[in-house]
C-alpha cells in the first residue's frame, strides 16, 4: 500500500506544474496565436481578439486577453512563387502577482505541393515581457520571497517558427514557443522552456452542416502534455456548435454566430475536478471581409484553402 501511495504522489506531482503559456478552449478560432504558419489561410485583413478567465472564483486566477491582425500580401502570379503573408499578435496574461506580455510580428509563406496540399512555413518574432507586483486585491504582499521582486520587469526576445500542411479537407500544425529561453529571476528560481504545440484538424460535408474535428497538444519538458480535443457542427457558416474535453481537467461548450463581417464566439468550461466554481469563460471576437473563408464556406471544398476554423 506505501508503494501505492508514493507512485500516486509522484504521478499527481508530475502532472501538476505552472502554466507558462496562455490556453484557450477555442484554440481553433485563434489558431494564428499557436502558430505563425497560420497567417495567409485567410484572404483578406482579419482581426481577432479575445478575453479569457480561468478557475473563476478564485483570487489571482488567470486572466488572458490578446488581439491580432493577419493580411496576404497580393500577388498576381500566386501558382508559380508562392504566397506572402504577414501579421501582429498581442497577448497579456496575469496570474496573481506576474503578468506576462508578448507583442511580437509574423512572416508567412505558402506554397503549392501538389494539386491537393499547400504548405505554410511562419515565424514570430518580438519580445516578452515579465513583471510582478507588491500589491495585489488592495493588499501588500507579505511574501519575502516575491516582495524582493516587486515591481521587477524584464524583457527578452521571443522567437516561435511554425510549419503547417492543409488540403482543403485537413490540416496538420507544428510550432515551438518560445524559443529563446533563459532564467527568470522574479525572486523565483524559475526557467523559461520551450512550448510544443501540435494540431490538426479535418472536415467532413453532410448536407447543409459541416462536421469539424480538431485537437491540440500541448506539452513541455518540465511536465505532463495537456490534450484538448474538439467536435464542431457548422450549419451554412451561419453558426456553430461545439463540444471540447480538455483532457483529465475540464468538458468544454462552445457556440459560434457569424454575423456578415462579425464572427462571435463563446466558450465556457466545465471542471472535471472536485473543486466547486472552478469555471472557466472566453469570448472572441473576429472581424474581415473575405468571401467564402472559414469551414463550411462555399460547399467548403475550395482548393488550396486551409479548413482551420475560421
Amino acid at each position: 500500500m506505501r508503494k501505492v501511495i508514493v507512485i500516486l504522489i509522484l504521478l499527481v506531482s508530475g502532472t501538476i506544474f505552472g502554466q507558462q503559456s496562455a490556453q484557450y478552449s477555442q484554440y481553433t478560432f485563434n489558431n494564428f496565436g499557436y502558430n505563425p504558419a497560420f497567417a495567409g489561410t485567410i484572404k483578406c485583413i482579419d482581426f481577432r481578439a479575445g478575453y479569457r478567465m480561468q478557475w473563476v472564483g478564485f483570487e489571482g486566477a488567470p486572466r488572458t486577453t490578446f488581439a491580432s491582425v493577419q493580411y496576404e500580401i497580393k500577388q498576381k502570379h500566386y501558382n508559380g512563387g508562392g504566397k506572402h503573408s504577414v501579421g501582429l499578435y498581442i497577448e497579456q496574461d496575469e496570474v496573481h502577482l506576474t503578468t506576462r506580455t508578448v507583442i511580437k510580428g509574423a512572416y508567412s509563406y505558402h506554397k503549392k505541393l501538389s494539386g491537393k496540399y499547400t504548405m505554410g512555413l511562419g515565424v514570430f518574432v518580438g519580445i516578452q515581457q515579465y513583471g510582478t507586483d507588491d500589491v495585489f486585491g488592495g493588499e501588500t504582499n507579505n511574501d519575502p520571497v516575491l516582495a524582493a521582486a516587486a515591481g521587477s520587469e524584464i524583457r527578452y526576445p521571443d522567437i516561435m517558427p511554425g510549419i503547417l500542411l492543409y488540403s482543403n479537407k485537413v490540416y496538420w500544425s507544428f510550432s515551438i514557443n518560445q524559443l529563446y529561453f533563459k532564467n527568470i529571476n522574479l525572486g523565483l528560481e524559475e526557467k523559461q522552456v520551450n512550448q510544443y504545440y501540435f494540431g490538426g484538424g479535418h472536415k467532413s460535408l453532410f448536407g447543409k452542416w459541416t462536421v469539424f474535428k480538431s485537437f491540440l497538444l500541448k506539452w513541455n519538458t518540465i511536465g505532463a502534455p495537456a490534450l484538448d480535443l474538439n467536435m464542431a457542427w457548422v450549419y451554412q457558416q451561419k453558426f456553430t456548435l461545439g463540444l471540447g474535453y480538455r483532457v483529465g481537467e475540464s468538458a468544454i461548450a462552445q457556440v459560434k454566430f457569424n454575423l456578415g463581417a462579425i464572427k462571435i464566439g463563446y466558450a465556457f468550461d466545465f471542471p472535471l475536478n472536485k473543486i466547486y466554481g472552478n469555471y472557466g469563460h472566453e469570448i472572441m471576437i473576429g472581424f474581415n471581409r473575405c468571401a467564402d473563408s472559414g469551414v463550411g464556406a462555399g460547399g467548403g471544398m475550395k482548393p488550396h484553402v486551409c479548413p482551420a476554423y475560421n
